[in-house]
């Protein structure tokens, strides 16, 4: 049993519904306020996983399979103009399985989960449309100052995007752990799958997640394409075959960087601490059994924050807006990687 999003109250599951959640209409309430239940649930993020493994695994044979045909064709056209060595030269870095891996695993999963996250956040954004017209449109009186509907209301749109999410960290984790991606990777996504845990069971912030569990990650998207191109992250040697890839994702990266981790990261912050503050300065009843999650946010977002005082701003916004520890290594290179590893660590 668990509190009620909505009313605070205790509320059973449902206990009779899809076992697969795959509508926006699976995801909603009953007439009695009750959710689909926790088997459902955890159901649909194995589903969700499984179907991120098939897409890794078509994509390693995608990549197999152009490597052959492309082969076939280079060594065929040069054969018939009698210059074999030529067909030797073609670059051979989708030869080596490993590679194949790697690009299997940034496109497959990483980038296919993120765009799965950032479709269907986007698609819930007009439950922030209040916020937007507050912060963009410039309307006053728009947000309400009461926070229970932002941090406590059910909303079926949120509950898939987060269910998705938890999929996709579970997929992630496995993977970091598997490649040796390093400890600070590995806790970056345990505790991501945490916050999203949280949101879900008992269930909070509904209102917020369509954009810190889903559209924000677009800007991991591009991440997820750029890292390909990375020596250490990606393929060696693809960025120096492909150049002008290299730039173009670059590119797109930065634009997406700027507008998600940047500009709306910092503002959904400020109003989502601003709800949980209030929540605590009122003693809400619906706290029980969510207060050491919202600790937990507290904590992460107040230590970026004081942790780059007397910094320019733009130094310290760009560092409280890298949600992920992979954009941190990106950006900040090894040094700085090796510099702020500790202290990252306390940053979830």
């Amino acid at each position: 049993m668990c509190k009620s999003p909505t009313s605070g109250g205790v509320v059973s599951h449902r206990t009779s519904n899809k076992l697969l959640l795959t509508s926006l209409e699976s995801f909603s309430q009953d007439d009695k306020g009750n959710s689909p239940s926790a088997v459902s649930k955890l159901f649909t993020i194995g589903a969700f996983v499984v179907f991120l493994i098939a897409v890794e695994h078509l994509c390693r044979q995608v990549l197999l399979q152009c490597q052959k045909t492309w082969s076939r064709l280079t060594f065929s056209y040069y054969y018939y103009i009698h210059d074999l060595n030529l067909a030797k030269d073609f670059h051979p870095l989708l030869q080596i399985e490993r590679n194949r891996f790697i690009l299997a695993r940034h496109i497959g999963i990483d980038f296919v989960s993120a765009m799965v996250v950032s479709y269907f956040g986007f698609k819930a954004r007009y439950l922030n449309q209040d916020m937007i017209d507050t912060v963009i449109h410039r309307k006053p009186n728009r947000m309400s100052q009461a926070y229970d509907n932002r941090l406590f209301k059910y909303h079926p749109e949120s509950a898939r995007v987060i269910v998705l999410f938890l999929g996709y960290q579970i997929k992630n984790s496995y993977d970091t752990m598997i490649w040796n991606d390093g400890a600070l990777f590995i806790a970056h996504h345990v505790l991501a799958f945490f916050t999203a845990w949280g949101a879900l069971f008992p269930g909070a912030s509904h209102y917020y997640a369509p954009f810190f569990l889903g559209y924000s990650e677009f800007s991991t998207a591009t991440l997820c394409l750029l890292a390909n191109f990375d020596d250490d992250f990606g393929v060696k040697g693809l960025g120096t075959a492909f150049p002008m890839g290299k730039v173009i994702f670059g590119a797109g990266f930065a634009v997406s960087f700027i507008f998600c981790r940047v500009i709306a990261w910092s503002t959904m912050s400020y109003y989502y601490l601003k709800d949980i503050m209030a929540c605590f300065k009122a003693n809400d009843p619906r706290l029980e059994g969510r207060k050491l999650w919202f600790h937990c946010l507290v904590g992460r977002n107040l230590y970026d924050w004081k942790a780059r005082v007397g910094k320019s701003w733009i130094s310290m916004s760009t560092l409280i807006a890298i949600h992920s520890e992979k954009e941190r290594c990106m950006l900040l290179g090894p040094a700085g990687k090796r510099s702020l590893g500790f202290l990252l660590m306390g940053n979830f």
